[in-house]
């Protein structure tokens, strides 16, 4: 952990401070426009974790993770498209026209720098960000599931090997990752994977991926994220799980949740989501350059 830290950004008590009252101002940008065009939405991954468990932020956490229904964020794109966040916010997302640096929905803060390991030479926003990421339908017998996950799977994964392949390796990811040999030798192959799909553009595998998985049916049986930690057959969960949402308090703002909330966070964290995990196994984003 030491040799890893030594070439990371480690931000101040005062900059991690200063970043989550960002972070909660852009959440409330987007509250205001999901209620004021009727959009569902709710708290996911981690920030419905901090939200049921601390009533705000995990105390280690430096992000927001928010998703929604399919129907309801492709309307937030066109929205986005026609500036209903205002002139201080951009954002990426496949099947836009153009490429995305991932495959669900960021929005950035802009006049603002956060940048993590393995992005110090991307070609896109470096802001402060929220993550969106998007509910799906999913077929409701098992072998349907497990056939379009694997799928899906595989998509993401050629995608994300693309996007590394064509990314110059930075001195800090050298030192990084090369501290550790079965990293370093599984960076190596999955550079070598990227290059053998890069015959086709990033761009391509993201669209095709977004396509593939795009369901707006969310109120049938089963749905899922398909960008989400555990894959797609991993965060499928019966559609009423979600729905319908029901409200919390997050850092004194009210917010939206599952419904069944509990069951969401248990399939994620396990059965033992409420309580802290030791410090090694506490997730940190990698932050190589910060500025507000």
């Amino acid at each position: 952990m030491s040799r890893k830290s030594s070439v990371l950004r480690l931000l101040t008590d005062e900059e991690e401070l200063a970043l989550k009252k960002l972070l909660v101002e852009m959440l409330q940008k987007f509250i205001s426009v999901c209620s004021q065009h009727e959009l569902s939405w709710m708290m996911g991954g981690g920030s419905c974790l901090g939200t049921i468990r601390h009533h705000g932020f995990i105390p280690w956490d430096d992000d927001l993770d928010l998703q929604m229904p399919r129907r309801d964020a492709e309307k937030l794109k066109c929205l986005l498209e026609q500036g209903a966040m205002g002139n201080d916010y951009e954002y990426t997302y496949p099947n836009s026209g153009k490429d995305a640096p991932c495959m669900f929905l960021k929005i950035y803060k802009k006049g603002t720098r956060m940048v993590e390991l393995g992005q110090e030479f991307s070609i896109y926003p470096h802001g402060v960000f929220l993550d969106i990421f998007i509910l799906d339908g999913a077929p409701s017998h098992k072998w349907a599931r497990k056939l379009k996950g694997g799928v899906a799977n595989m998509l993401r994964l050629i995608a994300n090997v693309v996007m590394e392949a064509k990314s110059p390796i930075s001195e800090i990811q050298k030192e990084f990752f090369h501290a550790d040999k079965k990293t370093a030798m599984m960076m190596r192959l999955r550079r070598m994977m990227g290059h053998l799909f890069g015959v086709f553009p990033h761009r391509f595998w993201i669209d095709t991926f977004d396509s593939f998985v795009k369901d707006e049916d969310t109120d049938r049986g089963w749905v899922t994220f398909p960008t989400g930690r555990k894959l797609y057959e991993g965060e499928a969960l019966p559609a009423s799980c979600f729905f319908p949402i029901r409200h919390a308090i997050f850092e004194g703002i009210e917010v939206n949740v599952p419904g069944r909330a509990e069951e969401y966070l248990m399939n994620l964290y396990g059965h033992d989501y409420m309580q802290l995990p030791p410090v090694e196994k506490r997730e940190r984003h990698f932050i190589v350059d910060f500025r507000l």
